[in-house]
């Protein structure tokens, strides 16, 4: 659990400054330092960026009046604006969860 909020945390301060792939090195960092296992590494890294990534991503969506997610749904032939964002959710929460998997992985390899 610290580490989910440990990653949601540093993930959120560092991209209102830093580009959107600063969620790799946060996820990884953050399980190396704290990665117990696999699963648990890629459960956190997964979750903590799906969450946040929809989060930010429905607050904006909400403070526009959805008009730029409807647009681009349009655009990608979607038929819901909602989709969107859960997809969008998915590929960030894949970037986190490979990451952190990633960061046990090397964890695990260099203290043998």
């Amino acid at each position: 659990m610290i580490l989910f909020v440990l990653i949601l945390i540093a993930s959120l301060l560092l991209q209102l400054f830093l580009p959107w792939w600063i969620i790799a090195p946060v996820a990884f960092a953050f399980t190396l330092w704290k990665g117990n296992s696999a699963r648990q590494s890629f459960l956190a890294g997964f979750a903590a960026i799906f969450i946040l990534w929809l989060g930010v991503a429905f607050i904006t969506d909400i403070q526009n009046d959805s008009i730029l997610s409807a647009k681009i749904a349009e655009m990608l032939f979607v038929k819901y604006s909602a989709i969107l964002l859960i997809v969008t959710a998915l590929i960030g929460g894949l970037v986190g969860g490979l990451s952190a998997w990633t960061g046990y992985l090397w964890k695990k390899a260099s203290t043998k």
